[in-house]
């Protein structure tokens, strides 16, 4: 009876081993959304689109994306958070995992624990750039310009509480630059002001404001990555300015509900990797101004541990407050 009663338990334990088999090798076996947490019509919902296109094409299998802007984008991250782990339901996640949790804001979800990271997809470098009107060609020339202003020197930002806008805050800290944001509501506007001789500076990411450097409308000071950006090839970058710590971006990165099975988040890792070293697809990604990236689901969750508390730390040594 005891011997009857293990080779039944062991052909049972073999029949659910068979079907998980099973189940993994179908997905996908239905449509596959990605959730851009942004309306339609911006630069992270194109990047959503090209991610799409490709993953379509390699998969057989149709992959649309599904727009749900608002909340700083955390009522589209909430839809992911909440959806069936199955693998047909994913997130183009950005900076404001980590940047939401460091403002305090409040989120229905733990960035760290309610999501499944799968690969980081790209980035998209901080930059500094200035009125061209003014005396300044580079990094310390721009820091002793600053230095001899008798106010605090304005930097304008897309937003306040926004990534570029937190980095600003660590380089002028970190340089011991006396300087204070100006917060818009978009990119387009800040850049206007500094062009019109408004305000003096503007931190933001290389698109927009490298385009208007390479034109000549600004002069560009520092890009906050390792390796010059295509878009303003003529502006150094961080670590050649002597400080590699402050190599800083924007980041984007796929994810889905936390649950997912490791072989369809294998396959899902897998594709993310095969997409972005996509010639077809790191050009696409470069006109937008991102730099195509890739890891493993574990580096991309240490890189959201590490992002979060930078900005934490951040935002609290400089009294960061926002809505929400």
């Amino acid at each position: 009876m005891i011997k009857r009663r293990a080779v039944i338990a062991g052909a049972t334990g073999w029949t659910i081993v068979a079907a998980s088999a099973v189940r993994a090798q179908a997905w996908p076996s239905q449509q596959i959304k990605i959730v851009v947490p942004y309306i339609p019509g911006g630069a992270t919902d194109t990047a959503g689109r090209v991610v799409a296109e490709k993953f379509g094409a390699l998969l057989g299998q149709q992959v649309i994306v599904e727009n749900k802007g608002g909340g700083n984008t955390i009522i589209g991250m909430e839809a992911v958070a909440k959806a069936k782990p199955d693998g047909y339901t994913l997130l183009l996640g950005t900076t404001t995992l980590a940047t939401n949790a460091a403002l305090g804001l409040k989120q229905p979800f733990d960035p760290l624990k309610d999501f499944q990271m799968i690969s980081t997809v790209a980035d998209i470098p901080d930059m500094i750039a200035v009125n061209k009107d003014l005396p300044i060609r580079n990094y310390k020339e721009f820091a002793d310009w600053v230095r001899k202003q008798p106010e605090k020197v304005r930097f304008g930002c897309s937003g306040v509480g926004n990534q570029p806008h937190l980095w600003g805050e660590l380089f002028k800290s970190v340089n011991k630059l006396n300087m204070e944001v100006v917060g818009y509501k978009g990119s387009a506007d800040a850049i206007r002001d500094v062009m019109g001789g408004h305000v003096p500076v503007v931190v933001d990411v290389v698109l927009p404001t490298g385009v208007h450097v390479a034109a000549g409308r600004m002069t560009g000071i520092l890009v906050a990555a390792t390796e010059r950006c295509p878009i303003c090839p003529d502006v150094p970058t961080i670590v050649e300015a002597g400080m590699p710590d402050l190599v800083s971006a924007v980041f984007y990165g796929l994810a889905g509900p936390a649950g997912m099975s490791s072989s369809v988040v294998e396959r899902l890792n897998a594709l993310c990797l095969e997409t972005v070293k996509d010639p077809a697809v790191k050009k696409k990604f470069a006109e937008l101004g991102f730099v195509t990236t890739g890891s493993t689901p574990g580096q991309y969750l240490d890189k959201l541990k590490f992002e979060t508390d930078r900005w934490t730390k951040v935002v609290k040594e400089n009294n960061i407050k926002v809505e929400g």
